[in-house]
């Protein structure tokens, strides 16, 4: 053979090796599909590897994994950083709402302009289960029987719940909080500052919680370890809920943690009371910045929430959450204080009649009006039962024609019990449901 030829051979070869690894970069460089809000990794953040670890092996041997735990032991946030450390394809439902599983899918469906939501959803399933290495995450599942009837034949699912009965999809992982010298380091971490003996004591009493921990050590950032417990609000304890064993100061240190911030920005109050009132599973920082001054200032409080721990964004800094235990907290507070009807007036005036979130919102404003002694509740009627009536009809123009019927159901008997016979809104009720049929 010529040294012609081998020459050409090798110059032959190095173009294909060189060609592979372009393209192989450039595949690497292409954004994988993510929808849904992902939550950013937390401030003093403890990398649980041998949980991460566990979901692996999880999956290497079926397509379920579930995180089972109480609240406030890191299940989303365990589940946050799989994702965010995986590659492919990744769908993040936030399942309280069985409605956000169906628009979280209805997102993946190749369609344009409005359409019957159900069918785009089933359209989206199926094009995630055409993708390899597709994850789906249902993040605070609380029915079975809701989810079963949206899982994807071929992609894996992870579900963080409190609800044992979801073990039936097996790959059952159950999650507890830190032990007490892990509690004790994040803790320390947390708050800039070495406490010994005294970092294990306040580690202990708040159970070990990392949700709890992170709040304290906010705190604690600014006064002695020794004092921290002493100074705890002392707030008579809220009635617990299903899969809930935390010790009863939780709430107290969220509540040491809210008053810190809202020292230093009251804003930081308004907002914490906003995000509480709100759907529970997010709040556009959109939404958020009509609560003003400006835009600046409010992402100013925003930043100050999330440094307290009383708050986190999603990876894109689109969509603002609160945990569901922070947010009984500050209603807890709110009730206490007699203030909830304040915080629901300004949620009122923030909430957009035509935000495609609204019916999310003014599902959770409609549970706490109900909760409003009567005298307060009777001049803020015409505005919750507005904003119900709009729901159903955005519901409808976007083509969710079953949830929209449903709902309007709901909202059209809600204005024949709380209106007199024959009141001009119930026959606006009963036009907003024939939208939807």
């Amino acid at each position: 053979m010529s040294a012609e030829v081998v020459v050409g051979i090798a110059v032959a070869v190095i173009a294909l090796v060189t060609a592979f690894v372009f393209l192989t970069r450039r595949r690497a460089r292409r954004p994988r599909p993510m929808l849904g809000a992902v939550p950013r990794a937390p401030l003093s953040a403890v990398s649980r590897t041998a949980l991460l670890a566990k979901i692996d092996e999880k999956f290497a041997s079926g397509r379920f994994c579930v995180l089972l735990g109480g609240g406030g032991v890191g299940k989303t946030h365990l589940a946050a950083a799989y994702v965010r450390a995986g590659r492919g394809p990744v769908v993040w439902v936030a399942a309280q709402d069985p409605a956000n599983t169906t628009r979280a899918y209805a997102a993946l469906a190749r369609r344009t302009g409005p359409g019957d939501v159900e069918a785009a959803a089933r359209e989206g399933l199926a094009r995630l289960d055409g993708f390899d290495d597709a994850l789906v995450v249902f993040d605070g599942a609380t029915d079975p029987d809701a989810l079963n009837q949206w899982l994807p034949a071929r992609a894996r699912v992870l579900v963080t719940t409190t609800v044992p009965d979801f073990e039936v999809l097996g790959g059952t992982i159950p999650v507890s909080g830190f032990d007490e010298a892990e509690a004790a380091r994040f803790l320390q971490a947390r708050a800039g500052r070495e406490a010994g003996t005294a970092a294990a004591d306040v580690a202990r009493e708040l159970g070990c919680l990392p949700l709890a921990l992170a709040q304290a050590g906010g705190v604690i950032r600014r006064q002695p370890f020794a004092t921290y417990l002493d100074e705890l609000p002392h707030a008579p304890p809220l009635e617990r809920e299903p899969g809930e064993d935390h010790p009863p100061c939780v709430e107290d240190t969220t509540l040491a943690a809210l008053r810190a911030v809202g020292a230093r920005d009251s804003r930081a109050l308004a907002l914490a009371e906003l995000l509480a009132v709100l759907a529970p599973w997010g709040v556009r920082r959109a939404l958020l910045h009509r609560a003003g001054p400006d835009p600046v200032a409010v992402d100013a409080a925003l930043g100050g929430l999330t440094e307290a721990a009383l708050a986190e964004s999603d990876v894109g800094g689109e969509v603002v959450m609160m945990h569901r235990l922070t947010q009984r907290a500050v209603l807890g507070r709110l009730h206490a204080e007699e203030r909830l009807a304040t915080a629901l007036d300004r949620a009122f005036d923030v909430v957009s009649v035509d935000n495609g979130d609204l019916a999310g919102h003014a599902a959770a404003l409609w549970r706490h009006f109900r909760a409003l002694p009567s005298a307060e509740a009777a001049p803020r009627l015409d505005r919750i039962l507005r904003l119900r009536r709009r729901s159903v009809e955005l519901l409808a123009e976007a083509g969710a024609f079953a949830q929209a019927k449903t709902l309007g159901l709901e909202v059209l008997a809600d204005h024949e019990a709380y209106l007199p016979a024959g009141h001009a809104d119930t026959a606006l009720a009963a036009r907003s449901l024939d939208r939807a049929a």
